[in-house]
Order: C-alpha cells, then structure tokens, then sequence
C-alpha cells in the first residue's frame, strides 16, 4: 500500500508544480490519514524524491522538479540582485546541486536578467527558474524590442542572422558606457544548452554536443525570452572558462574568440571576399581567433585568402586558427597562410 501511496503523493505534487502540506496530501483519494501521509512524506524527503520547507510551525512539500520562482516583476528601478537573493534563500532548492552548477546558475541568470533591464526598453520581466530531471533551468523573458532587432538597430546590422554572428563573437554591446558586452558570450559557452527567441527567430546552443543552429518559429515572440540549463551536478566551473578564453592566463580578459562558420552559411558556400569580411567584422578586438570550420564543405580560395592573409597582414598580432577542416578547406587555409602575396 505504501508504494501506491507513494506514487500518489509524488504524482500529485509532480503535477501541481507547487508545495503543498501533509494535510492537503492526505485528502488525496487513497491517501488515508494525515499521520500516514506524514510518515509518507518523510520516506520521499529520505529517499530526495521530494524536498521539505519548515516555515513556522508548518512543513511545505514540493517536487525536485519543482519550480522555484515563477514570477513577473516590474523593470523600474529592478536590481537582479534583488531577485537572485530571493532565490537563493531557498537553501534546500541547492542542497543536492554541485558548488559549480549554483556558481554558473547564479553568474548566468544575473547576466540575462540584468540585460533584459539595461536593454529591453521593456516595463516587465517574467522570470523562472526550476529543477527538472537532474537539471537547472532558468528563463528570463522580456516584452520589449527584441535581442536581435536591437543589435540590427544600434549595430546598423542587414538581418538578424548578422546580429547573431556579432552577438556570439563577444564584446558587443548597444550600451558601451555601461556594457562590456561579454554577459552572452561567457552564459553561452557555459550552458549545456541555451535559447534565444526574438521576433520569428530562434538561436539554439547546444554545448553537450557542440553545435548551435538558427531556426525560424511558427509563432512570433515579442521582446526576448532566453532559456539556459546546466546539470545540476556539472564539473564545468566559471574559472576554467574565463582562462579558456583568456590569450594571457595572468589576466581574466575575453581576447579569444571561436566563430562557427557553418552558423551563419544561409545555405551559402564560402567563396567570396566580401562574405569573409562580413564575417571578418569586429574580429579585431581579439587576440585570438579560431574559425570553426565543422560541417563546412568547400569554401573559395578568396574567402579563404581574405581572411588567412590579407585580414592578417592588418592585423599580425592576433592569431588566427581553423578548426575541423576537411582536406579541402585545410589545403585553401594553408595555401592562404604561406602565400604572402597572395597569387
């Protein structure tokens, strides 16, 4: 009997998504007494199936795939902070969670809030965050211009796909005074996966299998909703990442960059001069940059000598690599690096 009620509990608690007391649990049909269902109860929060809140002289039961916050809240004078500290008082939210997952949570979701107020032009932001089958999540959603239109704006950019090509490079921002423009690039490497949606267009960044991907929505979103989650108990950490991409490992600067090549193709081949230098753009700011060319079949020796030498003769002190070159693309990559005139 016991499993049966165990199952009842669970699945109700599951199923509303927010806490409950022993008393509302034992009027569950088949549940039987409060005394039993306490004792339940106990067995669940034993095994970790569910959590326990002592407030007062009450106890609250929840799942641990429970929602932690759910909530809207107006940008006026907000402070992600603010927010963030009324998440973290849940302390049994992160008893089970690794230090690394609650440090990348914490860093992540302040990032992607603080940009939904600095940046949105938005009066409101909804705000989630939940444990889900071994994973933290959070989404921060925002009513206002939208993630990729406001870089087209400010950046005088031709589409959005442009847009997300300077977002993922790093160091851009619309708001220079006040912005390193680093918030993404660093909560996107670090997520095991993370989604932007803006107007009628979705970026997806899976880092557990290392790829990203552009997607056109049947539905439009208005403003910007990002979604991220990390494993809960994650071995990535914050400082391993900062010295990733850090050119000198005495100092915590973003000056290395990966730039997806295949991301922004548009169904293109990378042949011409002036592709490269679309992709060319804003590049300078770094120390180090690698061309990830996966999934990339052919590219053009102009693309590739626009780039591996003419790009380089202007700016010798920043290195540039390729990555996940086929022999095709590899040849080109090198013929551009050895030919120093270019013929």
């Amino acid at each position: 009997m016991s499993s049966r009620v165990e199952e009842i509990i669970y699945g109700e608690l599951a199923k509303s998504g927010r806490e409950m007391t022993a008393l509302e649990l034992s009027e569950l049909p088949g549940v039987g007494s409060r005394t039993y269902a306490s004792r339940v109860l106990a067995k669940l929060v034993a095994s970790k199936k569910i959590y326990q809140r002592k407030h007062g002289r009450n106890v609250y039961y929840r799942t641990t795939a429970g929602v932690l916050i759910d909530e809207e809240f107006s940008t006026k004078g907000l402070r992600e902070e603010t927010v963030w500290e009324k998440v973290y008082e849940d302390k049994e939210f992160f008893s089970p969670v690794s230090e690394q997952a609650r440090d990348i949570l914490a860093f992540s979701f302040l990032e992607m809030l603080n940009n939904a107020i600095d940046h949105s032009r938005s009066g409101v932001v909804h705000v989630k965050i939940w444990r889900e089958l071994g994973f933290l999540k959070f989404i921060v959603r925002d009513f206002g211009v939208g993630i990729f239109q406001n870089l087209m704006t400010k950046k005088r950019l031709p589409d959005e796909v442009d847009a997300i090509r300077v977002l993922l490079q790093g160091k851009t921002t619309t708001d220079p005074a006040r912005h390193s423009g680093e918030g993404v690039f660093w909560t996107s490497k670090i997520a095991d996966k993370m989604m932007f949606s803006s107007g009628e267009t979705r970026l997806i960044i899976d880092n557990i299998i290392g790829d990203f991907a552009i997607e056109e929505t049947d539905e439009r979103t208005l403003g910007t909703e990002v979604y991220f989650e990390i494993q809960e108990d994650t071995k990535r950490s914050m400082s391993k990442l900062f010295h990733q991409y850090s050119f000198d490992h005495e100092k915590i600067l973003l000056d290395t960059t990966v730039v997806p090549v295949k991301l922004f193709d548009s169904g293109e081949v990378w042949i011409s001069r002036s592709q490269a230098r679309k992709l060319l753009s804003g590049l300078e700011k770094f120390k180090q940059v690698t061309f990830d060319f996966k999934g990339v079949d052919l590219i053009g020796q102009g693309f590739a000598d626009e780039i591996f030498r003419v790009f380089q003769i202007q700016y010798p002190e920043i290195v540039l690599e390729g990555a996940n070159m086929n022999d095709t693309v590899r040849i080109l990559v090198e013929r551009a690096k050895n030919d120093p005139m270019g013929r």
